[in-house]
């Protein structure tokens, strides 16, 4: 039996080559020679292993794949820069997302639009300038109506590369408003705004108004109410992802409900379709973002898999659910939530092994050498984002990952417990009287460790071009490259000089 480089997974091919389709569509029109170059050598690369394999699918999967995702990309493109031009007299809308950017303005999100009393399909960003002070009375399910001062259709191109974020939320249009000119018309909230403000009312009975603040952005992602001192706290000690639901929360979650319907002996399939429930409807809740999107889909495959007596793949399930995000998203590939979720899922699953191997021959117990091989594969896999998007490596994150992550799973347990009761029972949010004292040592973990001057080094921006070879190469010296150790050399020698050269 030949011996494979690489065990065949259609589905991860058919994931990059969508994203590669992306990115070659945008930087075609940017870095014209070098783009076409690289997608060049890349193209007689799979020409070069479908001859030496024989099988066409080596080259068809990836070609088809990377034609698809560079005919999305344009398709969106053009769909969101076709739309009304003028600038309407009356605006109607209704707010389901309320910020304060750093400028000291409001920013609302709003849908359900009407221009002129005719209605549109898109979302608009309206931005009020003035009485900042104000800023409860712009209440998530208000719906305002009002003359803008300006209007026009929002730029997906403003920080450069295409802002998926905007896509995805179809926000089209942005316009800006004095806040006397607002009118209050009604007050109109979705389903899962409603459960979500009665759980930020109810906290505040057990919590004080900091760590309601906290609590409610580590349940449901939404950092809109913290403030700069606290989010910044959390990012530059390089726990910010605590803040953000992602595969953690949705790993606590399946863990506490897993382990109830064992205690009441339900049966596997009924198990998996509660199971199912429960962490689809807290999606609805996190408002589908890419990390609990991704988390979700990821644990539906692993708890279904044993049903269908079929063994458990994290790239191909990592792949499946990245498929179905660009899919809905074809900008997902500028979306720095999503390169960060799946570059850390992706790190782990060829880094962690490694990283474990090499630190189990110490003496260190087996939770630290866990925590510290999961937190070194997630830096390293994040070092060109990281340094792509925010010119900083956090060097401090190791640590402080280590000492937050098992307090909060702890924290994080009690609170989505009481917070889900206390939809029922109100009063129970007086057990989370206790839990003010862990989140206050979080808080005071986190500032310490964020402020110490080497916890984030100031780096070079690397290109997307950058990014992708450097991922090669993470791939080339993992374990999932099975080639020889003389193969995997000469593999990686001719992608390290290509990162070198866009290095320089």
């Amino acid at each position: 039996m030949k011996s494979r480089w690489f065990n065949y997974r259609p589905l991860c091919l058919i994931f990059v080559f969508l994203l590669l389709g992306s990115i070659f569509s945008y930087f075609i029109t940017k870095q014209l020679t070098f783009t076409i170059t690289v997608a060049v050598i890349i193209l007689v690369l799979f020409i070069i292993l479908t001859i030496i394999k024989k099988k066409i699918k080596y080259l068809l999967i990836p070609l088809i794949s990377f034609i698809i995702g560079a005919g999305l990309y344009n398709i969106a493109i053009y769909s969101f820069e076709n739309g009304v031009e003028e600038k309407p007299n009356s605006i109607q809308a209704r707010i389901y997302n309320v910020s304060k950017p750093e400028d000291g303005s409001i920013r609302l999100h709003a849908d359900s639009c009407k221009f002129n009393g005719e209605k549109v399909d898109e979302n608009i960003i309206i931005y009020v300038y003035d009485n900042s002070n104000l800023f409860e009375d712009l209440a998530i399910g208000s719906i305002i109506e009002f003359t803008p001062s300006n209007f026009y259709k929002t730029d997906l191109f403003y920080f450069g590369t295409p802002n998926s974020s905007y896509y995805s939320k179809n926000l089209k249009y942005s316009a800006t408003v004095s806040y006397s000119n607002i009118e209050f018309l009604s007050f109109d909230r979705t389903l899962a705004e409603t459960i979500k403000a009665k759980i930020k009312e109810n906290l505040a009975n057990g919590l004080t108004n900091e760590n309601v603040e906290i609590a409610y952005s580590a349940l449901f992602g939404d950092t809109n109410l913290l403030s700069d001192n606290q989010y910044n706290a959390y990012k530059l000690s390089g726990v910010a992802h605590l803040l953000a639901v992602s595969g953690l929360n949705v790993a606590i979650i399946v863990t506490i409900v897993y382990k109830i319907l064992d205690w009441l002996h339900i049966k596997r399939w009924y198990k998996l379709a509660i199971v199912s429930v429960f962490i689809l409807a807290y999606m609805y809740l996190c408002n589908f973002s890419v990390s609990i999107v991704r988390a979700t889909i990821m644990y539906l495959i692993l708890l279904s898999a044993p049903m269908f007596y079929r063994e458990y793949d994290p790239l191909s399930s990592i792949a499946l659910a990245g498929i179905i995000i660009f899919l809905y998203n074809p900008l997902s590939a500028f979306d720095i939530s999503f390169l960060m979720s799946f570059s850390c899922v992706a790190g782990i699953t060829m880094l962690y092994k490694p990283f474990k191997s090499a630190l189990s021959h110490t003496k260190l117990p087996k939770t630290i050498v866990d925590s510290l091989a999961v937190s070194a594969a997630t830096m390293l896999t994040l070092i060109f984002i990281m340094a792509h998007y925010f010119n900083t490596l956090n060097i401090i994150s190791l640590l402080s990952n280590i000492i937050l992550i098992p307090i909060f799973t702890f924290a994080f347990i009690i609170l989505f417990v009481v917070s889900l009761l206390s939809l029922c029972i109100p009063v129970i949010t007086y057990l989370l009287l206790p839990i003010n004292q862990i989140f206050n040592a979080i808080n005071i973990i986190a500032t310490i460790l964020g402020g110490l001057s080497i916890s984030n080094f100031t780096t070079i921006q690397f290109d997307y071009i950058a990014i992708v070879l450097y991922f090669i190469l993470l791939l080339l010296i993992s374990r999932i490259c099975t080639a020889k150790k003389e193969i995997k050399v000469m593999l990686s020698l001719p992608t390290v000089a290509l990162l070198i050269v866009c290095l320089v």
